[in-house]
């Protein structure tokens, strides 16, 4: 796609609908101790103040907060017609409802984000892809693929349209495939997604915010706080947001004194499924649905939850999965809550009884050195924190609770094991 000039007004001052911010209780959890529970937040690039209730303040080091939680969680607004998300280069992603598109610009128009005197004017030149989120039915994320250098148009009805995308029209976007193929119109109506050739940015190296609101939009923002009720930021790409905390699920701090290991890239992936996989072209997707890797997701897909509690960070497998990854001697310590998420306790799920049951194991250059009791569906998950000094490699398992340790010897239905790393943390 040709590089389109910046437009002078690049920072945008978005607000949300309404004038007044809306009350939030908040619960933060440090790196170390117990969660704070308070009923307002002062966050600056030095700390992160609670106050409650009975008038106390806690005051933690921003490199040291691992997450803050806004309870309880506001209603989602809801969604429009053409529900959109727009991925920017930054990583920050935006929904809302594709109002109109011109040769430079998107304009997305949301019950959670909207611009002063209009509605959310993202340059193209900022954007990674534009995916349709709700309201038709979509082909499944594994056929939406991005493809190197080139822009690529995918519609509801699974048709790939691969070229350089010329310009976004009242009604339809056009792409441009060449000479001998001739330009191609996909309408608005039926987008499934588009994919553009813009590289994604490295992520800020300093410490930085990751927000999520209650639409499901999350932004990266480089510079940040929060006083009177209000996340004032601004993201990498040079958006300036300014949202009130009532509007906002959690916000988790990046490039402080920990890293969340779902951030990174395993150096290696071992699963092995309960039957044998016939091979051929579908081998890969069977694959992965017998054993998904699902990054900041459960094992369906869903965001994670455990006891009740909504996790932002965390890895979900099935049993017979190991992951492996780099320490290179760089971390003291490995922080994770372990558990099966709620998913697999909701009405009519699955086909067996039981709540799913598995054991966790940690190994640290290839030596056991964590094994969990067997951990069941429904119950509290269990807290790991391993020293991991001097260590070159973290491998994390998932297994099958041996026959004998279940109760007379039965085992519950293995499809009901939907295991959950939950924050996984990596302490410098």
């Amino acid at each position: 796609m040709p590089k389109m000039s910046r437009s002078a007004g690049l920072l945008l001052l978005i607000s949300l609908m309404g004038a007044s911010p809306l009350r939030a209780d908040v619960i933060l959890t440090p790196l170390e101790g117990e969660p704070i529970r308070g009923i307002s937040l002062a966050l600056d690039k030095n700390h992160a103040t609670i106050h409650s209730s009975e008038g106390e303040v806690q005051k933690t080091p921003v490199a040291e907060v691992v997450s803050i939680t806004v309870v309880p969680a506001p209603a989602v607004p809801a969604p429009g017609t053409r529900p959109f998300e727009v991925e920017l280069a930054c990583g920050s992603r935006l929904r809302g409802t594709l109002r109109s598109a011109q040769e430079d610009f998107i304009r997305l128009q949301s019950p959670t984000l909207q611009l002063i005197g209009g509605g959310i004017k993202v340059e193209i030149e900022n954007v990674r892809s534009l995916r349709r989120v709700a309201g038709a039915k979509v082909p499944g994320a594994a056929r939406l693929v991005r493809i190197p250098e080139t822009d690529t148009v995918y519609t509801i009805r699974g048709a790939r349209v691969k070229g350089t995308v010329a310009r976004f029209g009242p009604a339809e976007v056009e792409v441009r495939r060449g000479e001998n193929l001739g330009d191609r119109k996909v309408r608005y109506a039926e987008l499934a997604a588009v994919f553009f050739d813009v590289e994604k940015q490295a992520g800020p190296e300093q410490l930085h915010l990751s927000a999520r609101l209650i639409d499901g939009s999350r932004l990266v923002l480089s510079e940040f706080r929060v006083e009177g009720g209000v996340l004032v930021g601004k993201t990498p790409t040079g958006y300036r947001f300014r949202i009130p905390l009532g509007r906002v699920a959690s916000l988790g701090l990046r490039g402080g004194s920990f890293v969340h290991v779902s951030d990174l890239k395993p150096t290696a992936v071992n699963r092995k499924p309960f039957f044998a996989i016939p091979k051929g072209p579908a081998a890969g997707a069977m694959l992965e649905f017998l054993c998904p890797v699902r990054t900041d997701r459960s094992p369906d897909g869903h965001p994670i939850r455990l006891r009740g509690r909504l996790y932002d960070k965390g890895i979900g497998v099935r049993p017979r999965t190991e992951l492996t990854y780099k320490l290179g001697k760089k971390y003291r310590r490995f922080d994770a809550l372990c558990g099966i998420d709620d998913e697999v306790l909701g009405a009519g799920y699955g086909r067996g009884a039981g709540t799913g049951s598995v054991v966790f194991r940690v190994l640290l250059d290839g030596k056991e050195v964590f094994r969990s009791r067997k951990v069941l569906g429904g119950r509290a998950p269990v807290r790991i924190r391993i020293p991991v000094a001097d260590k070159n490699e973290l491998t994390l398992i998932v297994d099958l609770v041996p026959d004998a340790l279940m109760p007379k010897g039965k085992k519950d239905s293995a499809e009901l094991d939907n295991a959950v790393w939950a924050q996984p943390l990596l302490v410098k």
